[in-house]
């Protein structure tokens, strides 16, 4: 089986605080921190970066609970101390700027780490992801259901029948094409759920800890955004609907634009990566014709 840039490159850990974060670098240019979404990890953004290394320099991190990264279970799982864990992170890496690109929750992380890395960062993505104030039904539901007696047990259930993860309870509702959640992607993000309990334990953690408080003041975050912002969505995205998140673009002081795609939901960089790579590539471009990006950081 062929393999993308990023699924060949060598799985490093680096240190995070009070964790390692798993790492995979790959590309030459400009640098670019990738950040995950639930209950995914890097190498969801396999497909995009094979588009953009050619031009940038691809740091993709897996967060604590996910992929590579060595953690506790005692660690605390919110978007904030993930937050200052890749920014740690990139800090012991020596980046000294960088664009984002976060996805979901990933990228309620990434909002966090921009905002407090002010103008190093000099552009940043958005997709499928946290609105301020905004408490999706789908998504409480399955908080809820993440914190009952025998969660583990009933989630890992889910993923083994098809027809379950197939449904709005599983992945159906995060694809508008609900035969992309099998193949490759359930070999790579489903199994290892099915068949590890540390990896399923890791992945509930951010459910356990989950802090409302973090995505109602995601406005204030944006405020403090320096770089220019895209924001990348699918229109039948079922937690996060495209027609509030075009409501967030005036909270980006430096300049935000809104794009979304008819046929995606809440996966689209996983449903069109050549799309998204394409969308992100433009902003990228408009930045350093700007005179916004920054030389890269030297690879090691």
């Amino acid at each position: 089986m062929s393999h993308t840039l990023l699924q060949a490159a060598p799985v490093q850990t680096v240190p995070a605080g009070d964790c390692d974060l798993g790492y995979r670098a790959v590309g030459s240019g400009p640098d670019v921190v990738f950040v995950h979404g639930w209950p995914l990890f890097g190498l969801t953004w396999r497909h995009v970066v094979e588009s953009l290394a050619d031009r940038y320099r691809c740091h993709v991190f897996d967060l604590p609970g996910t992929g590579a990264s060595t953690w506790s279970p005692s660690l605390r799982f919110r978007i904030t101390d993930h937050a200052r864990r890749v920014l740690a992170a990139i800090d012991h890496l020596g980046i000294d700027a960088f664009a984002l690109v976060g996805h979901d929750s990933g990228a309620a992380i990434s909002r966090y780490v921009a905002a407090e890395a002010g103008e190093r960062v000099w552009a940043n993505v958005i997709a499928g992801s946290e609105l301020p104030g905004w408490h999706p039904p789908l998504l409480q539901a399955l908080l809820a259901s993440a914190r009952l007696p025998g969660a583990r047990t009933g989630f890992r259930t889910l993923l083994r029948i098809r027809l379950l993860r197939r449904s709005p309870l599983g992945f159906g509702a995060a694809f508008h094409d609900v035969d992309q959640s099998e193949g490759e992607f359930f070999d790579l993000f489903a199994r290892p759920l099915i068949d590890s309990k540390p990896a399923l334990t890791g992945q509930m953690g951010l459910a356990r800890d989950w802090d409302w408080g973090a995505t109602d003041a995601l406005n204030d975050v944006h405020a403090r955004i320096t770089g220019p912002t895209l924001l990348l969505w699918g229109e039948h995205d079922p937690y996060f609907p495209a027609t509030k998140a075009r409501e967030m673009v005036p909270s980006f002081p430096a300049g935000a634009s809104f794009e979304s795609r008819a046929d995606a939901s809440l996966f689209v960089h996983e449903e069109h990566p050549a799309w998204f790579a394409e969308r992100t590539a433009v902003l990228f471009e408009r930045a350093r014709a700007a005179g916004s990006t920054p030389a890269a950081t030297a690879q090691g």
